[in-house]
């Protein structure tokens, strides 16, 4: 088969199974709906994706790569450090509510799998990153006093982090209502907003 075609259905496959784990979440969907919703074989299915857990990683590709690209455009984006950071936070809060409605996290720490972790670290790492170029453009501005932007985007990833985890008994899961969301959203506003002044010349 052509690489494009088969780039092309693995990303249909994918995108089925987006659609069907957000409206129902991944542990009530099945292979053979997937295959269904696609009009194609289930052993087509597994061609591209040897089992279930093999779709759920790929799904949380897509999901982070969709992630990644708002977040890289409101980080290179104009305006106030604080609202520039405050948006990205609006970018990851609506994600996470999406994202937590897959059930992915459940799914695979049911099943013990371990490889999430490293996702997750990696995707923490592209976080600071994005934020320490933030941080350095704010003092490039002059509207920030000059700091170690790594040091300082660490600790406010963490901190955003922190929150986050606070709700959840200090692990990453699904289990938040939406009251959760939104007082997590309220106290990342409200640290962003106290970070940056601390930072201001």
């Amino acid at each position: 088969m052509h690489t494009d075609n088969r780039d092309e259905m693995r990303d249909r496959i994918i995108e089925a199974a987006l659609k069907r784990f957000t409206h129902y979440g991944a542990s009530k969907t099945t292979m053979n709906e997937i295959a269904e919703d696609l009009h194609c074989s289930k052993a087509s299915l597994y061609y591209y994706f040897p089992d279930k857990n093999a779709l759920h990683f790929g799904v949380l590709e897509k999901a982070g790569e969709t992630f990644f690209a708002r977040l890289e455009k409101v980080a290179e984006g104009e305006g106030a450090t604080v609202d520039i950071l405050l948006e990205m936070a609006r970018v990851r809060h609506i994600f996470a509510k999406r994202f937590c409605r897959l059930e992915l996290f459940k799914v695979l720490r049911d099943k013990q799998i371990d490889t999430t972790g490293d996702v997750f670290e990696q995707a923490r790492q592209r976080e600071t990153a994005m934020t320490a170029k933030v941080l350095q453009a704010g003092i490039d501005r002059g509207e920030l006093a000059p700091c170690d932007v790594q040091q300082m985007a660490v600790l406010y990833i963490q901190s955003m982090l922190g929150l986050r985890l606070s709700l959840a008994n200090g692990a990453m899961s699904d289990d938040i209502s939406e009251e959760g969301f939104e007082t997590v959203r309220q106290w990342q506003e409200q640290f962003t907003a106290i970070f940056i002044k601390g930072l201001k010349k």
